[in-house]
C-alpha cells in the first residue's frame, strides 16, 4: 500500500491545474549520475495507458474493457480506460559490482574455509517510495555503452515534464551495515554458515543510474485505488500493480494470489528481476551458497519496509557526500568492463589455486604410497613407470604454478587505479 506521504506527493505532482513546472525542480544530481538511455522514455503517456488498460479495466469491473482491449491489440479509434493521473518519473537506482571474501563455517566439524563471492550487476534502490524501493527495476539488455550523462534536456519527454526523485539511499551504507550485521546465513542442508561480519572487500563499485518509469493511478471499486508502475525504457515494458487498502475477505473467498502477488503487489508482462547476481567459489563453484546469498541480498530490499531502513540519516544531502567516494563510478563501458575483467581474473585465480592444491595432494599421496597408480598398458618396470607418471604430474603442476604466477601478476598490475589508491590510503590510515 502506498504510504500516505508518497501518495500525497504523486497527487500534488500530477495536478493538471497547477501552473508549476516540475522540471525546474530537478535535484542537483552529481556528475557521476547517468541517464538510462539517450532517449530514456521509449513510449508516450498515451502508449503507456493503452499498454496497461486491459489490466486496469479488469480491476475496475471491466469498465471500458472493449476500448482498452482494442487500444492495446488493434489501435485505431479504440479508447482505453483513462487513469486518474499519470506521471513520468526518473527513479534513482544503483548498479553494483563487488568481490568479497568471508568465512564459511561447516557445522559438522566447525571447520572454517575462505569463500569468495562475486556480485555482478546487482541492483539497489536509490530511494524508497514504498513499492519503487522494493522492485528491481532494470533491463538486462540495456548496456552501459548506451547510457548518457544526466542533463536537463532529459527532463522533458514526449511533451511531458519528468519528475526527478533524489537519491536518499547509498550503497556504501548498505555495505557497511551488512558488514556489521549479526546475520548468519545457512545453506538448505544447514551444514554451513556464512558471516557477513567477517567480509573482506577485494573491490566494490557502485554506479548511479536513473530509471525511467510511468506511475499511473486508476480508480477501482470504492474506496480502493490502484497504482501501476510501468518500466518505460523499452517496449512494451513490464508493469507492476499495487492496490491501496486491499479488501479483507474470508479465506474461502480470496483469490489465489500466491502465484501472482509479491506481498501486496502484482506483476504482469514478465517476472520481476532479482536484485542480486552472485557466484560463490568455496573454492569450487557452490550453487546452493550462490543462490542463498542472492536470496538473502534480495530480501534486504524486496520485503516491505526493507529499503526504508537503509535511508541515509541526512537524506539526499548525506548521499550527495557519498557520491564523491571513489567507489562510486560512472556507468560507462570503460569503467564497467575494466572492473569486471579484473574480477574475472580473480575467479580464474581462485579456481586455479584449487586445481593446484588437489594435484599437489595427489602427488603427495603417490609418493607416500597411500594411493595406487595403475598404468595401461602395464609397464615392464613398475617402479620406472611410477617415476614417469610422477615426473609428468610434477611438470604439469609446475606449468600450472607458472600460469598462476602470471595471472596474479596481471591482476596486480591491472587493478583499477582508483581502487589501488584507495587501498594504499586505507593501509596508511591503519598504521
Amino acid at each position: 500500500m502506498l504510504r500516505r506521504r508518497a501518495g500525497a506527493i504523486v497527487r500534488d505532482l500530477n495536478r493538471t491545474s497547477s501552473p508549476r513546472s516540475y522540471s525546474q525542480n530537478v535535484p542537483q544530481y552529481h556528475p557521476k549520475v547517468r541517464g538510462h538511455l539517450p532517449i530514456p522514455f521509449a513510449f508516450s503517456k498515451e502508449a503507456a495507458i493503452s499498454h496497461v488498460g486491459v489490466a486496469a479495466s479488469a480491476g475496475c469491473l471491466l469498465r471500458d474493457f472493449i476500448g482498452s482491449l482494442g487500444a492495446k491489440y488493434i489501435g485505431g479509434n479504440f479508447q482505453p480506460i483513462q487513469p486518474i493521473r499519470i506521471q513520468p518519473v526518473y527513479f534513482p537506482a544503483w548498479f553494483l559490482d563487488a568481490e568479497v571474501e568471508s568465512y564459511l563455517t561447516d557445522d559438522d566439524d566447525e571447520r572454517q574455509r575462505i569463500v569468495t563471492a562475486y556480485f555482478n550487476d546487482c541492483y539497489l534502490p536509490g530511494a524508497t517510495f514504498n513499492l519503487l524501493g522494493r522492485l528491481a527495476l532494470r533491463n538486462d539488455q540495456v548496456e552501459p555503452a548506451l547510457a548518457v550523462p544526466f542533463s536537463r534536456s532529459l527532463t522533458h519527454q514526449h511533451g511531458s515534464d519528468v519528475i526527478c526523485m533524489p537519491y536518499t539511499i547509498s550503497p556504501l551504507d548498505v555495505i557497511s551495515s551488512t558488514r556489521s550485521s549479526s546475520f548468519t546465513h545457512a545453506t538448505p542442508d544447514e551444514d554451513a554458515r556464512f558471516e557477513p561480519r567477517f567480509i573482506k572487500t577485494n573491490i566494490e563499485a557502485a554506479y548511479p543510474v536513473l530509471i525511467p518509469l510511468y506511475l499511473i493511478q486508476f480508480p477501482m471499486v470504492q474506496p480502493f485505488e490502484s497504482t501501476f508502475v510501468v518500466e518505460a525504457y523499452s517496449r512494451p515494458g513490464r508493469f507492476f500493480i499495487q492496490v491501496s487498502n486491499p479488501p479483507e475477505l474470508p479465506e474461502e473467498d480470496q483469490f489465489d494470489l500466491e502465484k501472482y502477488i509479491g506481498y501486496d503487489y502484482l506483476f504482469l508482462g514478465d517476472t520481476p528481476s532479482s536484485h542480486a547476481k552472485t557466484r560463490v567459489l568455496a573454492p569450487k563453484y557452490d550453487k546452493n551458497a550462490s543462490a542463498n546469498i542472492a536470496s538473502w541480498f534480495d530480501g534486504l530490499f524486496s520485503e516491505p519496509g526493507g529499503a526504508e531502513k537503509l535511508v541515509h540519516p541526512k537524506g539526499a544531502a548525506g548521499v550527495n557526500v557519498h557520491m564523491d567516494d571513489p567507489r562510486v563510478r560512472e556507468w560507462t563501458a570503460e569503467e564497467v568492463n575494466s572492473i569486471r575483467e579484473w574480477m574475472n581474473q580473480g575467479q580464474a585465480i581462485v579456481q586455479l589455486k584449487d586445481v593446484i592444491k588437489n594435484l599437489t595432494s595427489i602427488e603427495d599421496q603417490m609418493q607416500s604410497g597411500s594411493v595406487r597408480v595403475t598404468q595401461w598398458p602395464p609397464s615392464s618396470d613398475p617402479k620406472q613407470g611410477l617415476e614417469s607418471v610422477t615426473a609428468g604430474l610434477e611438470a604439469f603442476i609446475k606449468a600450472e604454478l607458472d600460469k598462476l604466477q602470471k595471472l596474479e601478476k596481471s591482476r596486480a598490475n591491472t587493478a583499477p587505479e582508483w581502487w589501488r589508491q584507495r587501498e594504499e590510503k586505507q593501509t596508511l590510515n591503519r598504521k
